[in-house]
């Protein structure tokens, strides 16, 4: 196997690996590095001096993403100074808990020039303790000033405790004009947080923005419709941001980007009919991916998307948990639009057996791709 190890290798480059961190026990290993390796990802909690030998493998220097799970501020001290990262476009870093110190170790990092994508995602809720680190506002400032973050298009900041004062910290930066992919979700953010999106750095235009997880409310939304930086956004996530109906009638009255939007998850809010009726209302010709799980819509609202001729650009379309009944699978099931549709989610909604069938059956359901009607009601006598 060791002697075929090149021709095998000649044949089907070996471009990504995931590994465990290496074990204190098992010595520290020389070994050549894989030329053609691009992406590792390395899973575990690190001990202190491992990571020192990973920091210090001539490995790094070939890698365009490094993935690196779990990781704690002095271990990451010790990985941004390695010499070996200047080819490095990538650095993923979920679940980390190297808080608002570790933005200023990112700050001093020499051979992080070229990033692309930075991910600096702590852990969830579920996983964290009392004193674990976490990204504040007063810690925003070390990023906000690094020059390496002209580079970076991607950039994730979820489940740390941004606020207000760090949303306008980062969006003043004189190094956010090329960012493109923001994820904020779950960052502590309110309504009047998103008035900080109308001084963004000039020159800035987001295609991706991600706010789930935030009690935005109404405020939140209609701020957001208006913003120059994201007029020409491609994809929005509100979902969990307690938008009500009121809200969402404002939010698709106002929004400019909507015949840009390409993808929109609005999931666990209150838009209900008149909501997704206002939305249609403005024909987002560009739209092809629409999540409204949890969202009141009832019947009437299958009713409404059933009947609008803006839902004829829709490829998936995602009605879960919304109360549905034999009306709605009826009528999506007759709809004369929904022509280009390949995916509707219909989960853990009350619709019949009779009708599920009906619908599965009928030319919307042969025509799709996946029909999801998973967690129903039982037929009777089950």
């Amino acid at each position: 196997m060791r002697k075929s190890a090149a021709a095998c290798r000649a044949m089907a480059p070996v471009e990504a690996v995931t590994v465990r961190w290496p074990r204190r026990r098992e010595g520290k290993k020389t070994v050549k590095p894989i030329a053609e390796l691009r992406e590792l990802t390395i899973t575990g909690a690190p001990e202190h001096d491992v990571c020192e030998w990973v920091a210090a493998s001539p490995q790094l220097a070939t890698l365009r993403r490094l993935t690196v799970r779990s990781l704690l501020r002095y271990s990451f001290e010790l990985l941004v100074a390695s010499p070996h990262l200047a080819n490095l476009r990538s650095l993923r870093l979920p679940s980390n808990d190297i808080g608002s110190y570790g933005l200023n170790t990112l700050a001093g990092a020499a051979s992080l020039s070229l990033l692309e994508e930075l991910d600096l995602t702590a852990g969830g809720r579920h996983e964290r303790y009392h004193g674990d680190e976490l990204i504040r506002a007063a810690g925003m400032q070390a990023l906000m000033n690094w020059s390496g973050l002209a580079t970076v298009r991607s950039l994730t900041l979820s489940g740390n405790n941004l606020s207000r004062d760090g949303l306008r910290a980062l969006l003043r930066s004189p190094h956010v004009a090329s960012l493109k992919e923001l994820s904020l979700r779950d960052t502590r953010l309110n309504g009047q947080s998103m008035a900080e999106f109308e001084s963004a750095r000039k020159g800035m235009q987001l295609d991706s923005l991600d706010l789930g997880e935030n009690v935005l409310k109404a405020v939140g939304a209609e701020y957001l419709a208006v913003v120059p930086c994201l007029s020409e956004l491609k994809s929005l996530r509100l979902d969990r941001c307690e938008i009500t109906a009121a809200g969402a009638r404002l939010f698709a009255k106002k929004a400019s980007f909507l015949g840009e939007l390409r993808c929109l998850d609005l999931g666990h809010n209150h838009f209900g009919p008149s909501g997704l009726a206002a939305l249609l209302a403005r024909e987002p010709a560009s739209l092809h991916t629409l999540r409204m799980r949890d969202n009141d819509l009832l019947d009437a609202g299958a009713e409404v998307l059933a009947g609008s001729p803006a839902s004829d650009t829709l490829l998936e379309a995602d009605l879960s948990q919304n109360n549905l009944g034999p009306v709605a699978a009826k009528v999506l099931g007759e709809s004369d639009h929904l022509d280009g549709l390949l995916v509707l989610r219909l989960a853990d909604n009350p619709i019949p057996e009779a009708a599920a069938t009906a619908l599965a059956a009928s030319p919307l359901g042969t025509r799709l791709t996946e029909l999801e009607l998973d967690n129903l009601p039982a037929a009777a006598g089950e």
